[in-house]
């Protein structure tokens, strides 16, 4: 799902190829130009180094999970559905009995509270905090 998702998503591979260019590079920077100068000849450069790398690592980590996991798309109906009579009583509870679930105009479909629709994947995304740059 994730290599379709790329494939769709041209801006958002230069922005991740972006990205870890630029810690890659800071990385260099801070090792090359400040810990070896400062401590080339004491233990201390060797261990804050390795604690810098290990920090990048985790937060390399952290970043990939969060670009590759499945955002949790909201499943897309079977038929289409009548939403004239919803739309015109209180969007407050639907016919399902959930509050806050709302219908999305785009892909209409009941959306669940804090859902958005992503106009790259053309569905509603449950958690957009990390699905889309943009």
């Amino acid at each position: 799902m994730a290599s379709l998702r790329c494939r769709r998503d041209f801006c958002g591979v230069i922005c991740l190829i972006l990205t870890y260019f630029s810690v890659f590079y800071a990385d260099y920077v801070v090792i090359q130009y400040v810990l070896i100068p400062a401590y080339a000849d004491s233990v201390w450069g060797t261990l804050h180094g390795s604690l810098f790398n290990l920090v990048l690592l985790l937060l390399l980590a952290c970043h990939s999970k969060a670009v590759f996991s499945d955002p949790g798309m909201v499943p897309l109906p079977d038929t289409a559905l009548d939403f004239s009579d919803l739309r015109s009583q209180s969007s407050r509870m639907n016919e399902r009995g959930c509050e806050g679930w709302t219908v999305c105009s785009r892909c209409e479909t009941y959306r669940p509270p804090r859902a958005h629709h992503c106009r790259v994947c053309q569905r509603c995304i449950r958690r957009m905090d990390h699905h889309c740059p943009w």
